[in-house]
């Protein structure tokens, strides 16, 4: 463990000395400071819908939007990964070190999604604007960050396991992006698409949209935090496979 720990405080500096993460990190905050303002205003101009849903329950349920978040920025925390060992030929000195491929994994993973969270600290201060003119649903607020640290946790292990096939950082975004917004895009097609219960059923636990609009109202199950966990066991477990490749070619 030593040896992944190494890893991971080596991929911290170079995740937070780069330029890059700071770039993400403002584009998140704006981006999504400007959603909030939007729903703030929202509730305040319709009082009649802070009986129903608060500013904080339409921030993160607002699945278009959420989802569109979390299609854009989890690529982007790691998508420099593993391609940015490929393109500067530091790769031979990772893969060489005495430590096993799915500690590199762990490591790499454990870094992205430590910068993954750390995009979501700043927003804890919405729950505070929100507390000055109005009660927060504290059970609810914890749902929705579980929910995103959640899907964001199976986001970015597609996006490592994108990054770590690779030779770009641009193409790893692209490509966890494409297989992201696929993936979500037919998954929330499919109850649009297939009428029988049991059909139904199966895409009301794999659809993301629903499952976002579940947490913004305190709403989650174990089903829930195992179709996440599988994602990410199956996606790091594919990355390793490809470290494995490489390692051996």
């Amino acid at each position: 463990m030593r040896a992944a720990w190494a890893i991971y405080k080596r991929e911290l500096v170079g995740t937070f000395c780069s330029p890059l993460a700071y770039a993400v990190m403002v584009s998140f905050l704006l981006f999504n400071g400007v959603v909030f303002y939007f729903f703030m205003d929202l509730v305040a101009s319709n009082p009649s819908l802070s009986g129903t849903r608060g500013p904080l329950q339409l921030f993160f349920g607002s699945t278009i939007l959420s989802v569109l978040t979390l299609m854009i920025f989890c690529p982007a925390t790691t998508m420099r990964a593993f391609a940015e060992e490929w393109r500067s030929r530091t790769a031979e000195t990772l893969l060489t070190a005495p430590v096993t491929d799915l500690q590199v994994v762990l490591a790499k993973f454990m870094g992205s999604m430590t910068l993954y969270a750390a995009l979501w600290v700043p927003t804890l201060l919405y729950a505070l604007v929100v507390r000055r003119y109005g009660a927060v649903d504290w059970g609810a607020l914890s749902a929705a960050y579980a929910g995103v640290m959640l899907v964001g946790g199976a986001f970015v292990s597609i996006g490592l396991l994108a990054s770590s096939l690779a030779a770009s950082q641009v193409t790893a975004f692209v490509t966890s992006f494409g297989v992201i917004g696929g993936a979500m895009f037919a998954l929330g097609l499919g109850r649009y698409v297939f009428t029988e219960e049991s059909q139904l059923r199966f895409f009301s636990y794999v659809n993301l949209w629903e499952h976002m609009e579940h947490f913004a109202v305190g709403m989650m199950d174990s089903r829930q935090v195992v179709y996440y966990g599988s994602v990410v066991v199956l996606a790091l477990s594919l990355t390793v496979r490809a470290l494995a490749a490489r390692r051996e070619a």
